[in-house]
């Protein structure tokens, strides 16, 4: 069975395992020196690999074969989120995620927000293991926590959308998206926006969508419109061949 380990410590023809990559090789999986390894380095880097050191420590790597843009999306997707109440949904949403596919992830305190902060290095940690899990080379942007007003007035993608469960005349998000774009998907918290703060994004050139009849938690949400995005450009995919 095909498993990607991780590492950002990429030289021109060695690469040094993290000591908890090294272990997890090393002592769970018992590489042996001269195996094969697949590294992934978060960036589209793919490198097939052979051991050349078992030192927990200074675990190196000799790179045999190297593919760049590995998996490249043509489209962008970022989810900006409310945190929810329980910081394991906010991991449960980051890991889900990661492995639908997704290139940036925000978290954006609002007038209704349960949280005020996240647990950032936790989270990044959960979304390499997603990454490795779903053998993808990417591993997308995760952003601090920032307030609605300075998340609204600094996002620059393309389309922007925002989700409000009040207005009941609003679009689907699966009926007004175009594949190939550069998408952002605000995400309120479970007691939703304040009337305020959708009128500030609307003037700041987000829409109105829905994201179906059902209400969802603020977490599945944010997957949800993760998923539906994704499809829309999977589809697009599986149309031209």
């Amino acid at each position: 069975m095909t498993q990607f380990f991780y590492s950002n410590q990429v030289f021109n023809e060695t690469i040094i395992l993290p000591e908890y990559e090294a272990h997890h090789a090393l002592k769970v999986l018992r590489k042996n020196l001269g195996d094969t390894i697949i590294i992934v380095d978060g960036k589209g880097g793919w490198y097939e690999t052979v051991l050349e050191s078992d030192n927990i420590k200074n675990c190196k790597l000799s790179i045999v074969n190297r593919k760049e843009a590995f998996g490249n999306p043509n489209h962008y997707i970022h989810i900006a989120i409310a945190p929810p109440k329980s910081h394991d949904r906010a991991e449960w949403f980051v890991e889900k995620a990661v492995e639908i596919g997704i290139q940036e992830i925000s978290f954006v305190l609002t007038e209704h927000s349960e949280r005020n902060n996240i647990k950032l290095n936790r989270i990044k940690s959960r979304a390499i293991s997603s990454m490795k899990q779903s053998l993808k080379a990417y591993l997308p942007q995760i952003n601090d926590m920032l307030t609605f007003n300075d998340f609204v007035e600094t996002c620059s993608n393309s389309l922007k959308y925002i989700g409000y469960m009040r207005d009941e005349n609003m679009n689907f998000l699966s009926g007004i998206s175009k594949p190939s774009n550069n998408y952002c998907v605000l995400i309120g918290p479970e007691g939703d926006f304040m009337p305020e703060e959708v009128e500030q994004a609307l003037t700041l050139g987000f829409q109105c969508i829905s994201l179906g009849k059902s209400r969802l938690r603020t977490e599945t949400a944010g997957l949800a419109a993760c998923h539906i995005l994704n499809i829309i450009n999977e589809k697009k995919f599986s149309d031209a061949e």
